[in-house]
């Protein structure tokens, strides 16, 4: 399994200035992990800053840690010209960085269509506009990807058919063993519908609940509560689920920690414990 790590694992450090990117790809080199993730969730830093981006993907030549996929926001509910214009620049920061896989949303986390009508409508929009940045990626030389994330865009089912009328042989999916469960999908069912049509795969793990014991946890569709912990101490079967993924070697596979666990030690007991379940299987 080629296993390696999310730098949103590490936002609140990097958040903090206890650590950037050059000391995140440090401390990926000296650990279990063989590549890095990186996600820029919540910003245009790396678009505003090309002088990082340089210097990182210099770095990460250096220390022989490769930087596999880059994810960004986005929002293409209206496929207006200038969000695609944002996304192609994105995409050529992921160039910049030596990835050859990106990942964008489609609409914000917390969305949630009103209707049927809605989402059909939108939907539209959002196949005009993932085609719009596929072609750009194509031309770098990119597998432009979506992942099941947030309230919108999730569902093993609602992504296959984005695939499907994307269209474009470098449209694919960066799967999330975990994110199917905030719409009320088991990560079984939300695996083996999108390990064929994957570029890439993210490992989390989470505590599941009826009710919530306290402040932090999410509500899901399905009325369950999520909070991201540590892999292989939550309520995932990360020992299928990863059996399952084991099927497609050829695939980078990323931690992506969110607990409440101190990092960066829980960074590295979630890549024991993945490499544990692994060599177990």
């Amino acid at each position: 399994m080629k296993l390696g790590v999310s730098s949103y694992c590490f936002r609140q450090l990097m958040t903090s200035g206890e650590m950037d990117l050059i000391a995140v790809l440090d401390w990926v080199a000296a650990s279990p992990a063989g590549h890095l993730e990186i996600a820029a969730m919540d910003g245009e830093y790396y678009l505003e800053n090309d002088g990082v981006v340089r210097d990182a993907a210099a770095h990460a030549n250096h220390v022989g840690v490769p930087i596999v996929n880059y994810l960004v926001s986005g929002d293409l509910r209206a496929a207006e010209d200038k969000e695609i214009d944002r996304l192609r620049r994105q995409l050529d920061v992921a160039h910049r960085f030596g990835a050859r896989i990106f990942r964008h949303d489609v609409a914000p986390w917390s969305w949630r269509e009103q209707d049927p009508g809605e989402f059909e409508s939108t939907f539209e929009r959002v196949v005009e506009g993932c085609r719009a940045v596929a072609d750009h990626a194509a031309e770098l030389g990119i597998v432009s990807t979506i992942e099941n994330h947030g309230f919108f865009m999730n569902g093993s089912d609602r992504l296959a058919r984005l695939v499907h009328a994307v269209d474009r042989p470098n449209f694919r999916v960066t799967l999330d063993l975990g994110n199917g469960l905030c719409v009320g999908e088991v990560p079984g069912k939300t695996a083996a519908g999108l390990i064929d049509i994957a570029a890439a795969v993210g490992v989390k793990d989470f505590h599941i609940r009826r009710t919530a014991p306290g402040d932090g946890w999410l509500k899901t569709l399905a009325g369950d509560y999520l909070l991201g912990t540590i892999s292989g101490h939550g309520d995932l079967d990360l020992p299928g689920l990863l059996a399952l993924v084991g099927t497609k070697p050829e695939l980078p596979v990323s931690l992506e920690f969110e607990g409440l666990e101190a990092t960066p030690q829980a960074i590295e007991r979630s890549l024991t414990n993945i490499l544990g379940l692994v060599g177990a299987a």
